[in-house]
């Protein structure tokens, strides 16, 4: 097995180092490199990399951008590289994100590069789509998230508040929204559709759901780690493991 990688720094230097290192690896190929945003955010689209090496500088932009044009697609696993900012790495530590803070050595490199291996192992990488989300949302000056969402239902299209929404689920081509007792069908994915949402107000708890925080009444265990949701309308959710350690400190601490 071979893992495609797409290395993003605006210093040539700095691409040679990680590319040096890639290739001593025997499950690791770089398929392509970049040095800016329009770059970097057109090659990652072409390629589809199972990994990218981010520089969070490039030039005067952030690499942030890239990650915002790649809103509702499958993110591949991100590996940050930084130079500084202090805000970045605390912000990297909290989503629990891998980064490399320069200058690195190689030691550093493949510890990163073992915890990549065992991300890419697993089937489904949401959790780390999700933990990418809130980092950007926590970026200064972003846009705020909106507040109403177009709904097409049926022959018509409606405005729907977003302080209705109580939960969204994935179903097959479509997400069903949940709002007031009442369900909306939207042709998107669940990951596209979560994007438009605060992730303060909403948590995604599985691939298949993401629900507002307080509508959560109860968590009860399962097994090897997982949680049963209990929501305010009696449904129930599982809470995956995997993003047990997204829900809000208060709540986690409590477990």
């Amino acid at each position: 097995m071979s893992y495609s990688v797409v290395i993003i720094d605006d210093e040539p230097p700095a691409r040679a180092k990680l590319a040096r290192f890639v290739a001593e690896l025997a499950d690791f190929r770089v398929v392509a490199e970049a040095g800016s945003v329009e770059e970097g955010t057109a090659t990652v689209q072409n390629a589809a990399p199972d990994v990218i090496f981010l520089d969070i500088q490039l030039g005067n932009r952030s690499g942030f951008e890239i990650l915002d044009a790649l809103t509702g697609t499958a993110i591949p696993l991100v590996i940050f590289t930084t130079a500084y900012s202090d805000y970045a790495v605390k912000a990297f530590e909290l989503q629990a994100l891998d980064y490399l803070l320069k200058p690195f050595d190689r030691d550093r490199f493949t510890r990163s590069i073992e915890r990549t291996r065992e991300a890419l192992k697993e089937p489904d990488h949401s959790d780390v789509e999700e933990r990418v989300r809130r980092l950007l949302a926590q970026i200064p000056g972003r846009p705020t998230t909106a507040r109403q969402i177009l709904i097409k239902d049926s022959d018509r299209a409606i405005f729907l508040s977003v302080d209705e929404i109580q939960r969204v689920s994935a179903a097959g081509n479509y997400v069903e929204v949940h709002a007031r007792g009442k369900v909306h069908l939207v042709r998107d994915t669940l990951t596209t559709f979560i994007a438009q949402l605060d992730p303060s107000e909403f948590l995604r708890v599985h691939r298949s759901h993401a629900v507002r925080i307080n509508f959560i009444v109860e968590m009860r265990p399962l097994f090897h780690g997982d949680y049963e949701l209990v929501l305010r309308d009696g449904q129930t959710l599982c809470l995956s493991r995997r993003y047990k350690a997204l829900l809000p400190p208060a709540i986690r601490e409590r477990l």
